[in-house]
């Protein structure tokens, strides 16, 4: 063997991902199943079609999730920790703004046990008032200590000038939002929790006995339409800059980007998605290149896609010596500019498209990750094809393509840019 002559590199376009077994509970809920998994472990996933968009009030749709396994009607939190800690059993939750999750991980000898008390938890929650007190004064004490850093003083500025008009998608919290009490958290699972459009993903070592055991404790439920707040998708922002003032600052907090009328069903989404991975996308990025390692303001800088039901945002963020925050700024003006106007060199090109390739086969490799990736499809509304065409899309982007891109989208007057420190 040769070692002075480097293995052949070969494209891929394609990958043969297997595809979900799909049923359904004896009250209609559908379970998608990913039997791929000769190690006798699952993962169980509870997904609810409402998340922070749907709340009533900023912190209920958290604190509910936060609370549902500290109690039951017939467990207490206590019992609940100890029975998953003696079955080896994982119990995880998290809420976006569309979704709310709750995930089991089991092993398959005690699934039957460990659905039991997951089961108990998302069907008969009692929210302990003690419990519930304790939480929030720790979120409240997190929150301040958090609140006058200027990445988050820049976040949520950025966020309410984003979305105006008080989208739901903007959650301005400040220290009255904490004055919750355990009614709201019982509306909010009553109204948004109650397996009305549910979906339930299973993962792993996926056997028959398991569909049976769900079926036994979720089949029966009454499964009603209820009426949701309709969330409006939000197609374009306004650009501008703003600042947020703190005179002690020694950093500065740093977004720049916008709202694009763009979806991940368009012709456009791919290459975009290869433009934003050659400006701020990964480590060898052309942000990263010039502010991080040539001129050195940063440790850290990139740019990125926050993929929502109703919006899709463009987004760089950073944080910089205050001294540096118009040289960062400028310098990220003249990366979108130099996208726009110059092609990308081929070598670079296929650099990032062989970076893409490999996060897309690690996305694809295991039972949890196959099952992630269409999970983000379907929940999304997107046809199952596109899990086999985007690599061949990948493929096809052009230099003259992700030019044409950056014309469209990333004109920098067009950008919202928050500035948070020593202004």
């Amino acid at each position: 063997m040769d070692r002075s002559i480097p293995p052949k590199i070969s494209v891929v376009s394609s990958v043969n991902v297997p595809a979900p077994k799909k049923r359904f509970l004896s009250n209609g809920i559908p379970v998608f199943s990913f039997d791929l998994s000769d190690q006798k472990i699952i993962r169980i996933e509870v997904v609810f079609r409402s998340g922070t968009a749907h709340q009533s009030r900023n912190l209920v749709a958290d604190f509910t999730s936060r609370m549902m396994a500290e109690g039951t009607s017939s467990r207490s939190g206590v019992e609940i920790a100890n029975e998953f800690d003696y079955y080896g059993s994982f119990f995880t939750h998290s809420v976006s703004k569309d979704f709310t999750t709750f995930s089991l991980y089991c092993l398959t000898k005690y699934a039957r046990e460990s659905i039991n008390v997951f089961s108990d938890i998302l069907k008969n929650p009692i929210f302990p008032e003690k419990e519930f007190e304790t939480k929030k004064r720790n979120a409240l004490q997190s929150f301040k200590v958090n609140s006058d850093k200027v990445s988050v003083l820049c976040k949520r500025e950025f966020g309410k000038r984003l979305y105006q008009n008080n989208h739901p998608y903007f959650t301005d919290i400040h220290e009255e939002n904490f004055d919750l009490n355990t009614n709201l958290l019982i509306q909010h699972q009553k109204n948004y929790l109650n397996f009305s459009d549910a979906v339930i993903f299973l993962s792993g070592y996926v056997q028959e006995d398991l569909i049976e055991c769900m079926d036994a404790k979720f089949g029966n439920l009454n499964v009603e339409d209820i009426e949701k707040p309709i969330v409006k998708r939000v197609m374009a922002s306004k650009g501008g800059r703003a600042g947020v003032e703190k005179l002690d600052a020694i950093q500065s907090g740093i977004r720049i980007g916008r709202i694009l009328s763009l979806r991940r069903s368009d012709p456009d989404y791919v290459p975009f998605v290869v433009l934003n991975t050659i400006l701020g996308g990964y480590f060898g990025s052309r942000l990263m290149s010039n502010i991080r390692e040539d001129k050195g303001y940063t440790y850290g800088i990139g740019s990125g896609l926050i993929r929502n039901i109703a919006s899709t945002v463009f987004l760089i963020s950073t944080e910089v010596n205050a001294e540096h925050t118009e040289n960062t700024v400028n310098e990220v003006e003249k990366e979108l500019q130099r996208l726009q106007k110059e092609l990308v060199s081929e070598s670079e090109l296929d650099r990032v498209k062989n970076f893409l390739t490999g996060s897309y086969l690690k996305k694809s490799d295991g039972p949890f990750n196959i099952c992630d990736q269409f999970k983000s499809y379907y929940l999304y509304g997107l046809n199952e094809s596109y899990n086999t065409t985007y690599l061949s899309e990948l493929q096809d982007v052009s230099a003259e393509k992700i030019r044409s891109i950056a014309v469209k989208y990333l004109n920098f007057d067009d950008m919202l840019q928050v500035i948070a420190g020593k202004l």
